[in-house]
């Protein structure tokens, strides 16, 4: 008997929210994303087939929930995977400008946006040194400085954590490289993605099997609650 569309997400929706948030030694770095999304990049990881991918990692908040869930993964007897990460890795505010388009607010997100791109190595080193406070940057197997579509990455991946695909434009432009990189079965996980209209224009690059947004989950707006997470076909 072939699952109507209503049990087929809410199927889905239990895959993602089957084990809890583990508690770290030293948390989770700081971000914009919700315990509850994390959840779900966490039971990403816990249950991925194959190589990850994340696509805008910032300071680690979302890539520390990965790895924590690869590791969870190995514990239970889970085979090692490739987990490939890209970043813009910001060192200036000249650069924040010429990245983004947009002037650098010392004051953003209460000074931390400009304590991390002033940090030593800039962002990514504040990054490596989050994931290192909780013994996780071992099961991160590249870290890659630059523009994700320049990056030197081949491989097929069946797990893809991508947190640029904010507007129509950097979909336009992201999503054909991410479709290319998706092996069959592929889970895909896009932060930031809270319409239907937005969630079809990313799924019009992939044979999807199923998808759910985690605002439609919990729509309250102080969950903070905004990933697209969509199965593809296999």
């Amino acid at each position: 008997m072939t699952l109507n569309r209503v049990e087929a997400s809410a199927k889905i929706v239990q895959r993602y929210f089957s084990q809890p948030l583990p508690k770290l030694p030293q948390g989770f770095p700081n971000g914009w994303m919700s315990a509850k999304d994390l959840t779900v990049l966490y039971n990403a990881g816990l249950n991925a087939k194959g190589d990850v991918l994340e696509v805008g990692p910032w300071l680690g908040r979302s890539t520390t929930a990965i790895a924590a869930g690869l590791r969870q993964r190995e514990t239970d007897g889970g085979t090692s995977l490739k987990y490939d990460s890209v970043d813009f890795g910001i060192t200036s505010a000249d650069e924040w400008v010429e990245r983004f388009d947009e002037p650098f607010n010392l004051s953003k997100d209460k000074g931390r946006v400009a304590q991390a791109v002033y940090h030593p190595g800039g962002t990514i080193a504040v990054l490596i040194q989050n994931l290192l406070a909780n013994d996780l940057l071992k099961y991160v197997t590249n870290i890659i400085r630059g523009d994700f579509l320049d990056s030197p990455i081949s491989r097929k991946y069946s797990l893809i954590f991508c947190d640029a695909t904010h507007d129509d434009k950097e979909i336009h432009r992201h999503m054909p490289r991410l479709a290319e990189l998706a092996a069959p079965g592929c889970v895909l996980v896009f932060d930031d993605v809270v319409t239907e209209e937005r969630a079809d224009l990313v799924c019009g690059y992939l044979n999807v099997s199923d998808r759910f947004m985690t605002r439609a989950v919990y729509p309250d707006r102080k969950a903070r609650c905004k990933l697209l997470v969509v199965e593809t076909q296999t």
